[in-house]
């Protein structure tokens, strides 16, 4: 086969070399086959069972079906598609997958050649009108005054917007997300289950009004968590009709704060991240806000207790 194009990407069928302009691209070795099988009848279903011969060639294992929805995941995050809306790789439920771009062959196209390009050099404007449109120090007056009373006015209006915003933005919320655990019983879940754990984190990085912080990373003894900070606890386990996701979320005095089952069919597993950082992220920045509120209602509260008191005689 020729090198192919699409979409701004270029492969080498024979060296399996991935490249998107100048970059060469990461690409494992699965999503690598299951990439060249679809982009050889583009626009073509290729089905599952062809898919399981040629990626895995010939091995029947238990995990298959994990498997190849896992290598449909990383080569949706290599070429950066999505299942929702896909530019490059389909999935048609139940029969397999097809690639929905423009291929083009690149006959006797040598690789684009590694290292630098020249700076741009820059020329300034020059010309006989250049001089006429120069200001003179006779036609600018030196006013100091000016300068001393713009800086202070820009001062005072910045100090007074970064007051308001403190009165007026949201409280941050720490999140430590622990990692996904699988509980399927099955190693070849693992790797699914790390994916998505992954790209929820990443989408709640996203998230404003939260302070993202990983279980596994951070150090807990010289940094301690704040008392507002929420932990995520989550499990993936099977379901009778795919998959369930089980999350859990609570603060330092080990209060539930959110807790949920997403039953997930295997023709959703590629887009169940988003359902999932949605909730975590209502959930997490609903209890920062109404921790925020709840003083000032209880203020609010005891100064009309303490009118009503006083026009009912209760206070004597």
């Amino acid at each position: 086969m020729t090198r192919l194009a699409f979409g701004g990407f270029e492969l080498d069928p024979h060296t399996g070399e991935l490249r998107k302009g100048e970059d060469c691209v990461r690409i494992q070795d699965q999503p690598l086959k299951l990439l060249l099988c679809l982009l050889e009848r583009p626009g073509q279903i290729v089905g599952r069972e062809e898919l399981q011969k040629r990626v895995w060639s010939g091995d029947i294992h238990v995990g298959f079906e994990d498997g190849l929805n896992a290598a449909a995941w990383r080569l949706r995050q290599v070429l950066g598609d999505s299942a929702e809306a896909p530019l490059f790789i389909e999935t048609i439920p139940r029969k397999g997958y097809r690639f929905v771009g423009k291929v083009v062959p690149l006959p006797g196209k040598p690789p684009p050649p590694s290292g630098s390009f020249p700076m741009p050099v820059f020329r300034p404007l020059s010309g006989p009108g250049m001089d006429a449109v120069t200001p003179t120090r006779d036609r600018r007056l030196w006013r100091p005054w000016k300068l001393w009373f713009g800086v202070a006015l820009g001062l005072g209006l910045l100090g007074a917007g970064v007051m308001l915003w403190g009165v007026m933005r949201t409280p941050t919320t720490t999140l430590v997300v622990t990692p996904l655990a699988n509980v399927t019983g099955d190693p070849a879940v693992d790797y699914f289950a790390s994916a998505l754990s992954r790209q929820v984190t990443q989408d709640l990085v996203n998230a404003p009004n939260l302070d993202i912080q990983s279980a596994e990373a951070r150090p807990s003894v010289d940094r301690p968590l704040p008392k507002a900070a929420l932990t995520l606890t989550w499990t993936l386990d099977r379901g009778t009709q795919g998959y369930r996701i089980h999350v859990n979320l609570r603060d330092a005095q080990g209060r539930s704060r959110g807790d949920r089952t997403f039953p997930v069919s295997p023709e959703e597993l590629h887009q169940v991240h988003r359902t999932i950082a949605d909730y975590l992220a209502q959930q997490a920045t609903g209890e920062a806000a109404r921790a925020a509120v709840a003083p000032r209602m209880d203020a609010k509260a005891e100064v009309r207790l303490a009118g009503w008191a006083g026009r009912t005689g209760g206070g004597s």
